[in-house]
């Protein structure tokens, strides 16, 4: 009996990560073929590449990878996409082969909200590429009692690359080399794809050195996952995130032009957060008060943050640049995100203390460390009283 490996996706774009991926799938399973589908009209994403555009770059992509091909069976598919129906499709054309559907661990956890996932469970063994440091050991378990699913785990993680980081890599006009092939990269080059938002990011770029604009890349990266996560507008988190240091490097005999003065209120590490309010609505055009109060206070917190303005502060610290030494509150933020952010407040304020003395930590940050703490506490005296 033939194996055949299944994958779909948005692919945009098909990277080196999708490719290793695969290979190590055909190997440890001993795949005859792996299918690649890019969709077409995706049921849970709606701002996606032109699907044919999608479909070439999957065609370039892996073009000579062995025994992987790209069916276009979900790009010429004039309704939406499911994946049931994909493997019912497949499942006739090939009856006397098993079917192994191929999907990313965090694909896993929404497994249950598939549609008709009982149905799925029996047309396929349910493949599992894992994602960086993601643990899906429960919903390995709930999809193998409740579905009767059989499920199989790939042994290596793949390239820690996601399509989502290497179109923002386009935007910000930072390299993609090492990510995607040569061709594909000549292929977006010459599209013009991911290159929407390229002015704006070109323009903050001249506002900061090399270094801080990485940071800027990161944080904005950090702070869309978030906002996602959290049900917050995707948008607002994109453009508070990557104006959030425009003012840092901007010269004190320049303020004036901003309205900015400083009477010693603003100690020096903060100074770039309440200039960088004005520098977006003067240089920037911004008058979403939203946005601009999450670059105001992304340095110091206040009490009674509005989300976004939580999602840029954490953002802020947490970006993967800022080391390993953070991975405890990366962990607390995805989990449970009030507590990471409150643990996000409290490194803050250490760091602060430490570097300027506690006496000199601004007001609004001593002000948002008692109220947090406070609500944290009669959020723990509510549970132990429910329970």
């Amino acid at each position: 009996m033939r194996r055949i490996g299944l994958y779909g996706g948005t692919f945009d774009p098909p990277h080196l990560g999708h490719t290793e991926m695969l290979l190590q799938a055909k190997k440890q399973l001993d795949l005859d073929m792996v299918i690649v589908l890019p969709c077409g009209d995706p049921v849970h994403k709606s701002d996606v590449t032109n699907k044919q555009q999608r479909y070439e770059m999957c065609k370039i992509a892996f073009a000579d990878a062995d025994g992987i091909f790209v069916s276009d069976y979900e790009i010429e598919k004039p309704e939406k996409s499911y994946s049931l129906y994909t493997l019912r499709h497949f499942a006739e054309i090939y009856a006397d082969s098993e079917l192994y559907f191929i999907i990313g661990s965090d694909s896993l956890e929404d497994f249950p909200k598939w549609h008709k996932p009982e149905e799925i469970a029996q047309l396929c063994t349910l493949t599992i590429a894992p994602r960086a440091s993601h643990k899906f050991n429960k919903a390995k378990d709930f999809a193998e009692k409740t579905y009767g699913a059989n499920v199989v785990v790939l042994k290596d993680e793949p390239l820690n690359i996601s399509s989502t980081e290497l179109r923002y890599l386009t935007q910000f006009g930072l390299d993609i080399d090492g990510y995607v092939t040569p061709e594909v990269k000549e292929f977006i080059g010459k599209k013009g794809l991911y290159r929407d938002l390229g002015e704006i990011c070109q323009k903050v770029k001249g506002y900061l050195s090399h270094g801080r604009y990485l940071h800027t890349f990161y944080t904005t990266l950090e702070g869309m996952k978030l906002a996602k996560k959290l049900g917050v507008d995707v948008k607002k988190a994109f453009y508070a995130c990557l104006l959030h240091d425009v003012a840092k490097y901007i010269d004190q005999k320049d303020w004036w032009q901003y309205g900015f003065v400083n009477n010693g209120e603003y100690p020096p590490p903060v100074v770039h957060a309440f200039l960088g309010a004005l520098v977006v609505q003067k240089d920037f055009g911004i008058t979403d008060k939203e946005i601009i109060n999450a670059i105001k206070y992304h340095t110091t917190g206040r009490p009674n943050m509005s989300d976004l303005e939580k999602i840029v502060y954490v953002a802020d610290i947490i970006e993967i640049t800022r080391g390993s030494a953070l991975d405890e509150v990366r962990k607390k933020v995805y989990a449970n995100f009030d507590e990471g952010f409150l643990a996000c407040l409290k490194s803050s304020y250490n760091y602060a203390a430490r570097r300027v003395g506690v006496e000199n930590v601004h007001k609004l940050t001593k002000d948002a460390i008692k109220s947090y703490r406070k609500l944290a506490r009669e959020k723990n005296e509510k549970r132990k009283i429910d329970q």
